[in-house]
């Protein structure tokens, strides 16, 4: 199951919630078009009994107890994936399931749903609804952990309709194996991406964000060439400080229209002459 979060409701539980229009809210942060909350610290200090030099305690606050629940694992759950902004889709630990149907509130109700086995994958499957999913923002997920890049690309997978999405800042290296046959808008900013072969498969993609990766050569760039792409973003890639970079871009995809945010010149059909490496040994 899934640590979830998403962008909406101010809640301390880690629990994702329906997005809410706070204008003036100090709660949110605009980044990229998109907000994000605040981190939420689940403790606070306990001053009962307290002396003057003694160490402070502290305890931790009762949403603690809602730290790995996903909002599909709640009792009487209605929220679908679809439905959230921003969520957050990082499985809990395996410490997890040791209470995940014991834990209760502070009234001592459960907390969790009573499913097991497969029922409670195919309740997943359907209060996730990934593949009716339209517009997703999966970014800044921590992925550090292999069954957390795993249960990742279990979810991308799974987005067949989605034509928006933001994948910004998720360390990923690899997607190959994925295909997203509807997206239109691709940001893939921030991450290790070494080569256009580990893309994603995007037979539709107009605008392609892959500014901060590791790609250091136009090899497999051709793969996009029967994509109706109009702009591509390679800023801060190494292999956008190589000579001739915008040329050989706009020469082997003949159709695109914007490059790094400037629309093709008529100086990016004009190839500058590059200079041969010297084979001189120079003697000091």
């Amino acid at each position: 199951m899934s640590e979830s979060s998403s962008i909406g409701t101010n809640s301390s539980s880690g629990l994702g919630t329906i997005q809410s229009s706070q204008s003036g809210s100090s709660d949110y942060s605009d980044i990229s078009g998109t907000t994000v909350p605040l981190i939420l610290v689940t403790s606070h200090r306990d001053d009962t009994g307290s002396k003057l030099g003694s160490q402070v305690s502290f305890k931790q606050l009762p949403a603690n107890r809602y730290c790995y629940t996903s909002w599909h694992e709640v009792r009487n759950a209605e929220v679908k994936g679809d439905q959230l902004n921003c969520p957050r889709v990082r499985e809990g630990p395996r410490e997890k399931e040791k209470t995940f149907y014991s834990l209760t509130d502070e009234d001592g109700n459960l907390i969790h749903h009573d499913r097991r086995g497969r029922k409670r994958m195919d309740y997943r499957n359907k209060m996730e609804n990934w593949e009716n999913a339209v517009s997703v923002n999966l970014s800044f997920q921590d992925l550090g952990d292999a069954y957390q890049r795993e249960n990742f690309l279990r979810i991308l997978k799974r987005l067949i309709r989605t034509e928006e999405l933001q994948l910004m800042d998720n360390s990923l290296t690899d997607l190959h194996t994925v295909n997203l046959p509807l997206c239109k808008y691709l940001n893939l900013s921030r991450n290790y991406i070494p080569a256009f072969k580990k893309l994603p498969r995007l037979p539709v993609v107009e605008h392609l964000y892959l500014e901060q990766n590791n790609i250091t050569t136009l090899d497999g760039l051709d793969v996009l060439r029967k994509a109706p792409l109009q702009s591509l973003h390679l800023r801060s890639n190494p292999v956008s400080f190589t000579v001739n970079y915008r040329q050989r871009v706009f020469q082997i995809l003949p159709n695109l229209k914007s490059l790094d945010g400037v629309k093709r010149l008529p100086s990016d059909s004009v190839f500058e002459a590059e200079e041969e490496p010297s084979r001189m040994c120079v003697l000091c």
